[in-house]
């Protein structure tokens, strides 16, 4: 989580700057930031797997699994799976095509997506990540 905010903080600092190379420079000084950031996720999703199975726990175990399982697959990994796609094809790929100085067309498209996606996860994220703690925490019957 600090990753990905720190990631974006150094993006806008970046966009801030109305200098279409100090944005590119930056862009791509963050994509191994970012492959960070989602192999980070894909691993901490297999972990949590692997305890599911390890202590033969199911999804009719209990309802907090249940509930907490559900967000994760249904939110959390929608979002994160479109984020790297758009992060490491579009974004990637218009990174390798920029001239110095100047955007791409797959970039621009590339960051439209990544602000829109932001703009979805933020609301939703900022809900359900801390439920998603909770049941952690809680374990309601």
């Amino acid at each position: 989580m600090a990753l990905a905010l720190g990631v974006q903080l150094v993006l806008s600092r970046g966009r801030r700057s109305r200098r279409p190379a100090d944005e590119l420079e930056v862009r791509r000084r963050v994509q191994p930031a970012l492959l960070a950031e989602h192999v980070a996720l894909a691993v901490l999703l297999l972990s949590g797997f692997a305890l599911l199975r390890l202590h033969g726990w199911g999804l009719g175990h209990a309802r907090w699994i249940a509930l907490k399982v559900g967000l994760v697959v249904f939110l959390v990994l929608p979002l994160e799976t479109i984020h790297a796609l758009v992060c490491h094809r579009w974004i990637a790929r218009g990174l390798r095509q920029a001239a110095a100085g100047s955007f791409s067309r797959d970039l621009e498209r590339g960051i439209g997506m990544d602000d829109m996606i932001r703009v979805i996860a933020i609301p939703l994220l900022g809900l359900g990540l801390p439920l998603i703690l909770w049941l952690s925490i809680a374990r309601p019957s």
